[in-house]
């Protein structure tokens, strides 16, 4: 990134930050990654497989929850993918939940143990690809190793009505260290 920069320094922000975004890296440049200590969530999930499941795995859950008024109180919404091509690509979504909701229909309970994970805020999810990757090699450059339970994307605004494109999420990394 720094090499665009320098190579731009006499263009004015407004220019740099416009060049920037048409090659999807306006985002990450304003992120920086925290290490933090994600208590155990107790959670309804759901799985999806399919070609595109992640916009079906997220309706799923939240249509599953609205009626219980899940979506009236405080929660947390996580999803992630299985990274496998069709047919095996399936994309897993969690709901923060009290300890006695239960199970119905494909909805399962299940309790996520928490851990060290860092954490990259990103807008949009174009720039979900790219998070990763930075993420991965934060890992890579850190005092840190990788740890061993499953990346996930928090959805920071899954309530907003604005596409899936615009949405903020947070991306953790399970580190180890």
């Amino acid at each position: 990134y720094w090499g665009i920069i320098e190579r731009l320094f006499i263009l004015n922000w407004k220019q740099i930050i416009i060049l920037l975004k048409s090659r999807g890296k306006f985002a990450m440049l304003q992120s920086t990654i925290q290490v933090i200590k994600l208590e155990p969530l107790h959670m309804a999930t759901v799985t999806i497989n399919d070609k595109s499941p992640e916009e079906i795995a997220i309706h799923a859950l939240l249509d599953w929850s609205r009626p219980q008024g899940l979506l009236d109180k405080k929660f947390r919404f996580f999803g992630y993918d299985s990274c496998l091509p069709y047919p095996n690509h399936t994309y897993t979504t969690l709901i923060t939940v009290d300890e006695d909701v239960k199970p119905s229909g494909d909805i399962n309970i299940v309790d996520l143990p928490g851990g060290l994970f860092a954490v990259l805020n990103v807008h949009g999810v174009e720039n979900i690809g790219s998070g990763w990757r930075q993420l991965e090699q934060w890992c890579k450059d850190s005092e840190y190793t990788f740890g061993d339970q499953t990346g996930l994307e928090e959805y920071v605004d899954v309530l907003n009505q604005q596409p899936i494109a615009d949405k903020k999420f947070k991306l953790y990394l399970s580190i180890m260290g």
